[in-house]
């Protein structure tokens, strides 16, 4: 599959690459999936530093996680300075900056996963993991010293940086609701919209694979709307769009389910079969097979912000 950059995914590469942080953006109202400059690779959209992925193995870390994140954001949301420097349950520091559509709380900016000014006391670790099997304490040492070691003044610098990329987003997120609603539209972003130029064979291709898909198109029927033999147009289609035929499918499928999730009321079983799948087994199948999460696994990653902050962990 091609490696689409939006213009906001080159922006935090290179903020990412100049501070020697890692950055972050989590988005809680899907505006990464709706509009192209704002498209960013999934690895952009969590904390995955080797400390936090270690952390996140079990499911009820990974609860305490979603939690923390959460907590920090609206702590910056609350903020009179609109950012927060704060430590998360393992030490891990970051800059959070929030995105607001409105009054709205929908997303934030995360930049650093390091310590300021030293490595914590182990004993931290300790205590935390103490309780749990599936982690060897050894292997979180050994990451703890792989953290980068930064000064506050230096998070400081770059807080005003992440709160030009937070108004870049929002612009383009208000230019976007302008148009839906000047339009009377809903929107979300697949993986076809972000296509550089293709041959005029297989644009058609996606024209007509982007209004079938849900409810059916074969190989055989798109090669032939494109005078292609099958085996000629399966080559050619690989070639330029990067995935097969059968991929695409899929994954527009699963993108369509990703959007429901977040922005319908219907359970899990209404999806699948709106998204064309005849059981709910085999949706889940494909679902992992796409996003390498369950539907439960991803919404921890798009659940809605709590209007008050949780006690800490």
């Amino acid at each position: 599959m091609r490696n689409y950059r939006g213009t906001l995914q080159n922006y935090i590469e290179s903020i990412s690459k100049l501070s020697g942080m890692e950055i972050c953006i989590y988005d809680l109202n899907y505006f990464t999936y709706k509009i192209n400059e704002l498209y960013i690779n999934w690895i952009f959209r969590s904390h995955n530093s080797p400390l936090c992925m270690l952390t996140k193995l079990s499911n009820e870390r990974h609860k305490d996680c979603v939690r923390m994140e959460h907590n920090r954001l609206i702590d910056a949301f609350n903020s009179k300075e609109k950012f927060v420097i704060e430590p998360c349950h393992c030490g891990l520091v970051d800059i959070v900056v929030p995105i607001t559509y409105g009054n709205h709380l929908i997303g934030g900016i995360f930049l650093g996963q390091v310590f300021i000014d030293k490595y914590p006391d182990l004993s931290i670790y300790e205590r935390y993991f103490e309780n749990y099997n599936d982690i060897d304490i050894k292997d979180i040492y050994r990451v703890v010293k792989d953290v980068p070691i930064k000064s506050y003044n230096e998070l400081l610098y770059w807080k005003d940086i992440c709160k030009l990329i937070a108004s870049y987003i929002e612009e383009k997120i208000n230019l976007f609701e302008l148009k839906k609603q000047q339009e009377g539209k809903s929107y979300y972003l697949s993986i076809l919209d972000t296509l550089p130029v293709l041959s005029a064979p297989m644009q058609k291709a996606v024209n007509i694979i982007r209004n079938r898909a849900i409810r059916g198109i074969t190989l055989q029927q798109v090669a032939s709307a494109v005078g292609y033999s099958p085996s000629h147009f399966s080559r050619r289609f690989k070639q330029e769009i990067g995935m097969t035929f059968s991929q695409c499918l899929k994954t527009l499928k699963i993108e369509l389910a990703q959007y429901l999730l977040k922005e319908s009321n219907k359970n899990i079983c209404e999806i699948a079969f709106e998204v064309g799948y005849s059981d709910v087994p085999s949706f889940l199948r494909a679902f992992k097979e796409v996003t390498g999460m369950t539907p439960k696994e991803w919404m921890m990653h798009h659940v809605p912000i709590r209007p008050h902050r949780e006690d800490s962990i």
